[in-house]
């Protein structure tokens, strides 16, 4: 009752289109850098030359716009349905993937979404899914620092044992509490997460509020980080470009790479992704990019 609550207040309260995205051709403000926040990619098989086609052209898009790095925000590829003979098949979607993004001479970050878990490792069962991403990505969560702002990339499909829900665990949520504790509360923090803390998907697709596809310990880890200099969230899963604030913060569903799954625009959510412009004053802001994909051409 309480998440529904919630939801309802962020519904009236706190949904708007604009946003931060008008000051990004603000000329009294001074770019520090841009970065690119690209997610639902979702390369798999049966799609592996438009999805690679399109996600060539994304990354082209972005590069145009002279960023300094771009953050994947999850479900890179479709795996999770592969059955553990299918490894090679796995293993080829991702190295696509990969090439890609290497040819495109972009520094790159990865965010591991529900979609990119594979429960085979080394002919072992992998009950997590995790050890495939790590194979060719490195940790399901970590932080870095760019330029003065601190970025917390957070693993946000793992499992609670308690709710059997998508959640950032404990070994997670203390690891988070002392990477934080490294920084400097005056230090701008950008957190990125696949399945979003929260989301108003199901009012905008069903008419119907519902706590689904929301990582069931969002409250514990949002408390953790109002105590910081938060500037956004950044969240994908829902292929809906949204934006809420509520409680200073920022909460930005960054669309779809691949808007309804190569087929076309989602609602009025185009394929795009998110560019993201840092000022030299420590602010930020974004704009929903259409880099021009368009389904069946």
């Amino acid at each position: 009752m309480k998440k529904l609550i919630l939801a309802l207040s962020l519904l009236v309260l706190s949904l708007y289109s604009m946003g931060n995205s008008e000051k990004i051709n603000d000329p009294e403000k001074k770019v520090a850098f841009k970065f690119a926040f690209l997610t639902d990619v979702h390369m798999n098989a049966n799609n592996l030359e438009i999805s690679s086609a399109g996600l060539k052209q994304a990354l082209d898009h972005a590069k145009s716009q002279n960023i300094d790095f771009v953050i994947f925000g999850g479900d890179l590829a479709d795996l999770d349905k592969l059955k553990p003979e299918d490894l090679p098949k796995a293993e080829s979607v991702v190295n696509r993937f990969k090439s890609v993004v290497a040819e495109s001479g972009i520094n790159a970050y990865f965010s591991i979404g529900n979609h990119d878990r594979y429960y085979t490792f080394a002919n072992e069962p992998d009950p997590a899914g995790f050890k495939l991403f790590e194979k060719h990505f490195g940790d399901t969560y970590y932080s870095f620092n760019h330029k003065g702002v601190h970025y917390v990339i957070l693993n946000s499909v793992q499992i609670s044992e308690v709710t059997r829900k998508f959640c950032v665990g404990p070994e997670q949520l203390e690891w988070l509490k002392a990477d934080l504790a490294t920084i400097s509360p005056e230090t701008p923090l950008v957190v990125v997460t696949h399945v979003p803390f929260q989301s108003l998907y199901y009012p905008a697709m069903k008419g119907e509020v519902r706590d689904a596809d929301m990582f069931s310990n969002f409250k514990e880890v949002w408390d953790l980080l109002l105590n910081y200099n938060l500037k956004v969230i950044f969240q994908g899963h829902q292929h809906l470009y949204e934006e809420m604030f509520v409680n200073r913060t920022h909460f930005v569903t960054g669309g779809a790479v691949c808007a309804s799954w190569w087929g076309g625009p989602l609602l009025d959510t185009e394929e795009g992704y998110m560019l993201v412009s840092v000022y030299k004053d420590g602010s930020i802001s974004w704009k929903y990019m259409d880099y021009g994909w368009e389904a069946g051409k």
